[in-house]
């Protein structure tokens, strides 16, 4: 059997596998801002890479996955204004709703393959 060319140079392969991860380069993945919601006293920045995803989930699936998570998400029992597709700076769902008390609007938004993009909350000082 025939030894492989790093064994004949002396380095063995778990070795070789731990030099290797440092000696590739590491590309960053750049966010892109799908949607900022803006109140009073907060953001919620929702983001996501903009690398093309098979599309698994249609309008109604969005909207009921949509749902579940933003009900927990804001501890609030919403009410479903729209579900709408869009296709800029990428592919997703961005679905409305109303909170209980109708004063203010919120959002949910699901990628193509129904993964719930979570927000990050900026507080404003």
């Amino acid at each position: 059997m025939l030894r492989s060319l790093w064994e004949l140079r002396g380095i063995p392969p778990p070795v070789l596998g731990f030099l290797l991860l440092f000696l590739i380069p590491s590309v960053p993945v750049r966010a892109i801002e799908l949607l900022r919601d803006g109140h009073t006293d907060k953001a919620y920045v929702f983001e996501a890479t903009g690398s093309e995803i098979t599309a698994t989930v249609d309008a109604a699936e969005a909207t009921a996955k949509a749902t579940d998570w933003a009900t927990r998400f804001y501890g609030d029992l919403l009410h479903i204004e729209k579900c709408e597709f869009r296709d800029k700076p990428t592919r997703f769902w961005s679905i409305t709703f109303a909170r209980s008390d109708g004063k203010e609007k919120i959002y949910a938004i699901v990628l193509p393959d129904g993964t719930i993009v979570q927000p990050h909350i900026l507080t404003k000082s």
